[in-house]
């Protein structure tokens, strides 16, 4: 409901032509820029939801700057992107998947694992939880910049 509220007032299509005018057709760029951005929003932003939000942008940007036409924005498409797009949904998964390692609240698992420790009487503050999450998953984060590009880009 959220995601089409944003496409219908029409915020899916201004982000994504700011994406358009900062990225240009430059996928390598894109990727790399998406991949940290998703990954620090997933790090306070649940990884479902916002990967949910993120795909209408980026097929909306995709059509901004001309490398699918229109007909991928419609509900029903079940046609292929073009592989040379591709990097940039690979990017938003690693970028989703692992940052929501750098905070407490970025995954279930990690809020599940506080609760648990919690019940063994290791309490594992938002804090404390940040000294740990956000080194492991900055590091993470640049190591799946370096597979994207060099598995996907060169």
């Amino acid at each position: 409901m959220l995601i089409g509220g944003l496409e219908k007032t029409g915020v899916v299509k201004g982000l994504s032509g700011i994406l358009s005018v900062v990225l240009g057709q430059n996928i390598a760029l894109g990727s790399i820029v998406l991949l940290f951005l998703v990954g620090l929003l997933s790090s306070v932003i649940p990884n479902i939801p916002l990967v949910v939000a993120m795909i209408p942008l980026l097929k909306q940007y995709l059509v901004n700057v001309g490398f699918v036409g229109a007909e991928v924005l419609s509900p029903g498409f079940d046609g292929q992107l073009p592989p040379e797009v591709l990097p940039l949904f690979y990017a938003m998964m690693y970028g989703a998947t692992l940052g929501g390692n750098g905070t407490l609240v970025g995954a279930s698992s990690n809020i599940v694992a506080a609760g648990i420790s919690e019940q063994h009487r290791l309490i594992i503050s938002f804090k404390a939880f940040l000294h740990y999450g956000i080194p492991v998953t900055i590091v993470q984060l640049v190591v799946a910049a370096l597979y994207v590009t060099l598995r996907f880009l060169l």
